[in-house]
Formats: structure tokens, sequence, C-alpha cells
């Protein structure tokens, strides 16, 4: 136990009422308004002298842009492997990445739970996605399933790694990889899989999307990445995603141009280049906190993480939880996770649910080809899971501590509760 487990433990209030203490019923919040820093966490004197660099320039756009150059070679140098063209999001990166690869199937193995936004890039390439469920322990892609489902007809296996976590699945890359079929890795929530992640050793994939959004880790608006080894596809984002003013300066439309003009924003471009200088520290501090955080309520019955916050390879864009709510008793399904994370806004606690359907029922030219009854482990997530988002410096240790005194608040008053919520809800 670390010395700030045990202060909480001897801090903890012995409450007679404690239901009567939340701040939802009441009660004063634990975490002050203004306590806690929202990312993307802006630096004002640093900030506004990346977006002054570009008003300076006199241009605001063109992919040859100085910044642009600047910004690519700095992440490629960053990630010790990839080379790198900045596009305008990360979905754009995902549909390039799969538009190259089309030609080697008809179909594409992805994940049912997933963000539309990586998905969608499918149809728009003409092809067909294959929907499989998720490892209960990683949200992401089941390495069987996929193995199971790599038919001659399989143009690609898009991995998607939500919240910061790496899917590695090493057995489903080299099948994969061994039978032609192309691994396109959507990292846009986590860039430190650019980096040696698998045993030491960088993945294996055909193409990794990444995105710059504000949300993200560069946090710098709308900009997204395609990363790669393959000079075939780098020159590929450059037919696709132009329609004049090209990588050489030349303002010429290009012969092989399909016009999706997926250029990156070059005040974002400056944004994220400021920010890959403390990038590793930054992804230090989530690491740390997230680790810290579930130090300091792992003992609270029924809370899982989704991956595992000791890793120090993930890259903890959020903090991931899901609730089992027969150990806390209450009934299964979505509404005990709902309420404990109404207990816990209401303490200050940035918590929040993000996707509670399978990623078809988002789409509605697919919705009523696939059940979410055929997903067991990705309808069991969206049930429970929810996340901590401000994690990132400059928040630190203490805001951690406040965060994990509101869990264990919550918590206590939880069997007192049992009684006030609808029957739905509760245990029998």
């Amino acid at each position: 136990m670390t010395k700030t487990t045990r202060t909480i433990a001897r801090s903890k209030p012995a409450l007679s009422n404690p239901e009567a203490k939340l701040a939802l019923f009441g009660g004063e919040p634990l975490v002050a308004q203004g306590r806690v820093t929202a990312w993307p966490a802006a630096q004002n004197k640093k900030h506004i002298e990346a977006l002054r660099a570009v008003v300076n320039s006199g241009k605001y756009h063109r992919v040859n842009h100085p910044i642009v150059t600047e910004l690519e070679h700095n992440l490629a140098d960053w990630t010790g492997k990839w080379m790198t063209r900045a596009v305008a999001s990360g979905t754009a990166a995902i549909h390039i990445g799969l538009d190259y690869v089309r030609n080697r199937g008809n179909r594409v193995i992805t994940a049912a739970l997933n963000w539309p936004g990586a998905v969608g890039p499918i149809a728009i390439c003409g092809l067909e996605p294959i929907f499989v469920d998720v490892d209960l322990g990683l949200a992401g892609i089941d390495q069987e399933a996929v193995v199971n489902n790599l038919g001659p007809d399989v143009a690609a296996v898009l991995v998607t790694h939500l919240f910061g976590n790496n899917i590695l699945i090493p057995q489903a890359r080299s099948v994969g990889r061994a039978r032609g079929i192309a691994l396109v890795d959507d990292i846009c929530q986590s860039i430190g899989a650019l980096k040696a992640v698998a045993n030491g050793a960088h993945l294996e994939s055909d193409a990794l999307a990444l995105s710059g959004n504000g949300a993200k880790h560069l946090g710098a608006g709308e900009l997204g990445f395609v990363l790669t080894e393959d000079p075939g596809l780098i020159e590929h984002v450059d037919q696709v995603s132009l329609t004049s003013s090209s990588r050489s300066g030349a303002r010429e439309f290009s012969p092989n141009s399909q016009g999706y003009n997926y250029r990156p924003n070059v005040f974002s471009s400056s944004i994220a280049n400021s920010r890959i200088k403390s990038l590793d520290r930054q992804l230090q501090q989530r690491r740390s906190n997230g680790a810290l955080l579930w130090q300091m309520i792992r003992d609270l019955p029924g809370l899982v993480p989704i991956f595992n916050p000791s890793d120090h390879t993930q890259s903890m864009l959020n903090f991931p939880l899901r609730l089992e709510p027969e150990v806390i008793g209450f009934r299964p399904g979505s509404a005990a996770r709902d309420f404990v994370v109404k207990l816990l806004q209401a303490e200050g606690v940035p918590v929040w649910v993000w996707l509670t359907k399978p990623v078809f029922n988002y789409l509605p030219r697919i919705r009523k080809d696939w059940q979410a009854s055929e997903f067991p482990n990705s309808v069991r997530l969206l049930d429970t899971m929810f996340y901590v988002s401000e994690i990132a410096p400059p928040n630190d240790a203490g805001v951690m501590k406040l965060y994990a005194e509101a869990f264990h608040k919550v918590w206590e008053a939880l069997p007192k509760l049992l009684s006030q919520v609808p029957s739905t809800v509760t245990a029998v």
C-alpha cells in the first residue's frame, strides 16, 4: 500500500448516512469546479506562438507548407520507424489506407465494438465489413475470431485500438501477412502504438492511421496521419488526397487525383508540431496517473480496468473501466453503470459513457445485416464500460487522489442506495 493509498484509507469519512452526503442528493462535490484541467490543456504562450508562425508565413494551407513538412519529419523521427504523411483527419487516414489495399479482396474484418468514423471508410471504399467480437479484457478485436475469418475474399483487417490500448494479436497478424491480407491499424486513440510495443518490436502493419484531433494526444484540432513503411502508400496518399497544390509546390491538377482534398490543416499542424517534443512526458504522465488512480480504487468491488494500467507501453488516452453490476448488488445491464456514472459526475469526476451500441447500429446502410446478440463480449462491455477522461497533464497525483476519494465516497453509499433506484436496476 502506497503512502497516497494509506492517506485515503485514514481520511475516508465514517458517515452514518453516506448517501445523504453525495453531491447528487445535495451534498458537497468532492472535486471543486476548476480543479481539473480539460485536455487539450492549452498552453497559451506556446500555442499562440505556434499559431503566429502560420500567420507570419502568409500561407494558411498547402501540403508542402514548411510547418507541415517539419511535423511529418518530427513525427516520423519520434516513431523510430514509419514514413509519415499528414492528412485532414484520422478517418481520412483510415480511408486512404483501405483505399490503397481494396483490390486485395472485397471484405474487411473489424470489431463490432468500434467507432463509426473508423468503420465508415470500409463502405466508402466499396468494401463489405465482417464484424467479429472483442476480447473482454482489452475491448479490442478477438484474435481467434480474426483468424477464423481470414478467407480469400478478405482485403484487410482493420484493428481499432480504443482508449489507448495496444491490440497486438500477433497470430492474426502473422497469418494475415502470410495470406497477403493487409493490416490497417486505427491508432487514433493510441499514439504510443507507433513505438516498439510488441515485445520490443513495432507492430506488423501495412498502414497506421493516427488522429491529431483536439481530444487526442496531439490535441491540435482537425488533423490526421498515414504512417507506413510502404513507399507506394505514401505516393497513394498524395494521389488520392490532393487535387492541386502538389507536394512539389506546383499549382496543377494531379492526373490521378480522386479529389478527396484531405489536406492537413496548417494551424492544427503547427499546434501538433509544438507538442511532439513533450509527447513522451505527456504519455508518461498519463500512464502514471492511470496506474496511481487504479492503485487507489482497485479494492472497490465490481470495478475492472479495460486494460492493464501498469502496462508501460499503452497510451492511456482515457482511463477506461467496466462495472460488474452483480458484484455490487445490481441487475445485469447498463442501468447500474449509468447510475454510478451519474453519481460520480455529480462529485465532479470527469467520467463519461461513450459508445453504447455495436458500431453497425450507428451505420444506417448495414444496421439490419447484423444482430447485437452475435457479439456477447461487445454487448457486455457496451453495457458496463465508462472512462475517466482527464488524466493528462497538468492533472497530477493530487487530482487523481480527489478522483479516488469520490469513487470511495460513492461506493460507501451504494449499498444504501439500492432501494432508492428503479427495480429494473436493483438486484432481487
